[in-house]
């Protein structure tokens, strides 16, 4: 018998140095709320439209990279992703700007408080 098809997209997990700074950095960057946590041990994030979820976990180390190279989230168009770039901008989080990718297509990059790679991209 062969396995039943995966449905999608749970979630990711990031281990993380300051819980309440991190919270509000994926609130603020990426807009995703709060759905339930445990103080002190782990916040559960979703997205607006809930297709993916972010759990932040207590117990990283600030700087350390983790062993996720990024989590790539995709946009619909460039003019879209230049609306992100402005947005990020706006809202006083750091990045370099939308600039072609080596998938075909353009990308964003952002790091969280603990330098977790973020990429927004579009793909032509």
């Amino acid at each position: 018998m062969d396995a039943p098809p995966l449905r999608g997209l749970s979630h990711f997990q990031f281990n993380v140095s300051d819980l309440d700074a991190s919270v509000a950095w994926y609130t603020t960057a990426l807009g995703v709320r709060v759905l339930r946590g445990e103080p002190g041990r782990y916040v559960t994030l979703q997205s607006e439209l809930g297709h993916f979820r972010v759990v932040l976990a207590a117990g990283g180390q600030a700087g350390s990279g983790g062993a996720l190279d990024h989590i790539a989230f995709a946009v619909s168009d460039l003019d879209a992703l230049v609306a992100w770039s402005e947005h990020l901008a706006g809202l006083g989080i750091d990045h370099e700007g939308v600039v072609p990718n080596i998938v075909g297509g353009h990308s964003l990059d952002l790091f969280d408080p603990d330098g977790n790679n973020i990429e927004l991209v579009y793909e032509a």
